[in-house]
């Protein structure tokens, strides 16, 4: 951190309504930025810069404009609201060469890099840092097992940590988004834009306990992808991209809050990367019916359940019953990971044309290393076969290759018509407002991990935690719906027969509390017919929302309370921490005057004990009503609202 004293003020952006700001000063030849909410420093002065074949800024004084810019938009794709409305004020610094733009906007702060060289130009570093200004709390995700020993290459599906500064292992490397709690305000910070060069990554230096500081990858320039699995990068450059010399680098964004509540609500990732170009007119976001997660778990069928084609029939009739869109064909359709050779089980042409006459799309699993440098081959003949998307797995690694490949097997992908979920990936970062055939990324410790991760695991607080770090970034798909539910006593791992931790109603509620457009319901469908009741509420949860708004009560570890509306429907829905409460929704933001059937799905009084019982009620409701609803420890709820008909 440096004395503010000793800085020299370039520009200070300010947001219209007054309250964000962004300042860019000079210290000598360093550039350095701070971010403050309604007067208080949020995080100190810290130096940024961006190393490019010599050019240097503060080098010399730079010619500062300003601007307004408005980033309003129809987001017909987006998961939060279908319009933004934001307006930015802004202002650049051009050093010659190399420019440094900053934006202002109620929800938070950004700023971004532009160069102005011909042809090809190397990046070798870029300086960043983040330093809480006075006391702080994070909530952070460490980088989980590294691949080969190497920091960089991991599968981003870790548990969130909650604490201070100080306590971030040096050892390890922290993902973004990063959140910071203070006391009457937060900040998250992610990306957006990220093209054709890598994630940005922190760690803590050993002797620096309050701040953290980039680490990001070299640029790749040797692979290991013999296990047609994971691509292992076994040498890299002196640089982190090789790259356009005229261009734009990501936008290093600062969402900003009264609250924690208010980072959920956030929408500038969405409102800083490019909208899309063409028509994606025939994108349809869709729950899904997948098969790894319950190990293919069909009971009472006459035939062997497992990867072929009688049973991705009865995936596919299942779908079709409750009007699921999709059905995924997960890991072992092809032969040893050769995506175009099937194995003789699976008859691709019979479950085509079975899932065309039901109506459903068939969704395919395979890794990304066999992709590459192929996706126009592959991707163009199962489209021509009548495959509606791929499920792409195992990047495990952030650097500009992999956001190279993530960018063109979007566009590929999109001019066939084909829709893709981007797993074992980093955060996303808006490549889902570009391309909206991109509807899901993972990058989350989700319920997938359920089935190797054992009961000293809290995932009932993680889950929470999850909405304030990862969620912030984006579409998340952590795949909710277990039917087989215990409490965190009784939780144990187990990767044929998976279960979650907490209540059935708190599966429930995440459908509508997590983001996605690809939405899985994880578990079989034999037991989700079993109580077609509850799996027909599910399945009527909208992916895309008119509005969003999460409770102001809501907080990191002990509860998760939001509101949205989808047409004339409203809804709400919670998650409790690991104490259970009671929690009171007040109906005040019902039309005033309208009677609604309130669908209330909750706990029950003995779901502390069992977490597979719930109650499934109905009652009408008006403006004037508060719904009390009592949740067990590892509880919720899913409520719907709809006007009643005259």
């Amino acid at each position: 951190m440096l004395p503010e004293a000793a800085l020299a003020v370039l520009m200070t952006v300010t947001s219209p309504d007054g309250s964000n700001a962004i300042t860019i000063s000079r210290d000598g030849e360093q550039i350095v930025y701070a971010v403050s909410r309604n007067g208080k420093a949020l995080l100190a002065p810290t130096p940024i810069g961006l190393d490019i074949q010599g050019l240097k800024a503060g080098a010399s004084a730079p010619k500062v404009t300003t601007f307004a810019r408005d980033l309003s938009a129809d987001t017909p794709f987006y998961t939060k609201r279908a319009r933004i409305d934001l307006k930015a004020n802004g202002a650049t610094a051009d050093f010659g060469g190399l420019s440094l733009t900053a934006l202002a906007t109620d929800q938070g702060v950004a700023y971004r890099w532009e160069s102005a060289l011909p042809g090809e130009a190397e990046v070798l570093s870029e300086t960043f840092a983040v330093a809480p200004a006075g006391e702080a709390e994070l909530l952070y995700a460490y980088n989980n097992t590294p691949h080969r020993g190497d920091l960089l290459q991991n599968s981003f599906e870790s548990p969130h940590n909650r604490g201070p500064i100080a306590g971030v292992d040096p050892k390890r490397l922290v993902y973004l988004p990063l959140t910071i709690l203070y006391k009457g305000a937060a900040l998250a910070l992610t990306e957006a834009e990220l093209r054709d060069f890598p994630g940005l990554n922190l760690c803590r230096p050993a002797d620096d306990p309050a701040r953290l500081v980039a680490l990001m990858a070299k640029l790749p320039t040797a692979e290991d992808g013999a296990n047609r699995r994971q691509s292992f990068v076994t040498a890299r450059a002196g640089c982190l991209a090789r790259t356009q010399g005229t261009r734009t680098y990501p936008w290093r964004v600062f969402m900003l809050a009264d609250n924690v509540a208010g980072l959920y609500d956030n929408d500038l990732v969405e409102a800083l990367s490019e909208p899309a170009q063409g028509d994606f007119s025939w994108v349809k976001p869709g729950e899904v019916a997948w098969e790894w997660w319950n190990h293919w778990g069909l009971d009472d069928v006459p035939f062997n359940p497992g990867v072929n084609t009688d049973t991705y029939k009865a995936y596919i009739d299942f779908a079709a019953e409750y009007g699921l869109p999709y059905v995924i064909m997960d890991e072992g359709w092809a032969v040893k990971l050769d995506v175009m050779n099937i194995i003789p089980q699976v008859d691709l042409p019979a479950i085509l044309a079975h899932a065309k006459a039901k109506g459903v799309g068939i969704i395919l699993w395979c890794t990304w290393q066999q992709l590459i440098g192929r996706q126009e081959e592959i991707l163009g003949h199962y489209a021509k076969m009548g495959v509606k998307g791929f499920k792409i797995d195992f990047f495990d690694r952030d650097d500009a290759l992999v956001a190279q490949f993530l960018y063109k097997t979007a566009a590929v992908a999109a001019k066939h018509k084909l829709l893709l979920a981007y797993h074992g990936v980093h955060k996303p970062t808006g490549l889902s407002r570009t391309f909206p055939n991109v509807l899901a990324y993972e990058g989350v410790f989700g319920l997938e991990q359920a089935k190797w991760t054992g009961n000293g695991m809290d995932f009932i607080t993680n889950d929470i935690r999850l909405a304030f770090g990862r969620l912030l970034a984006g579409p998340m798909d952590y795949t909710p719906g277990a039917m087989r539910n215990a409490t965190r006593q009784a939780f144990r791992a187990n990767g044929r027969r998976p279960m979650s931790m907490g209540t059935r109603c708190r599966q429930a509620a995440l459908f509508m509390l997590y983001d996605t457009n690809l939405r899985m319901l994880c578990d079989s469908p034999s037991a989700y017919a079993r109580e077609p009741a509850y799996t027909r509420f599910l399945a009527d949860v909208p992916l895309t929302w008119d509005d969003t708004r999460c409770d102001p009560a809501s907080e990191p570890d002990t509860l998760l309370l939001v509101r949205r509306a989808a047409g004339e429907d409203r809804w709400v829905a919670a998650i409790v921490g690991a104490k259970g409460q009671t929690v009171k929704v007040p109906l005040r933001d019902l039309a005033p005057g309208v009677t609604y059937t309130a669908t209330i799905l909750r706990d029950s009084p003995i779901s502390d004990a069992v977490p597979t019982d719930y109650i499934l009620q109905h009652r009408d409701v008006t403006a004037q009503d508060t719904l009390t609803l009592p949740c067990a420890p590892g509880g919720g709820f899913l409520v719907r609202l709809t006007p009643k008909k005259k």
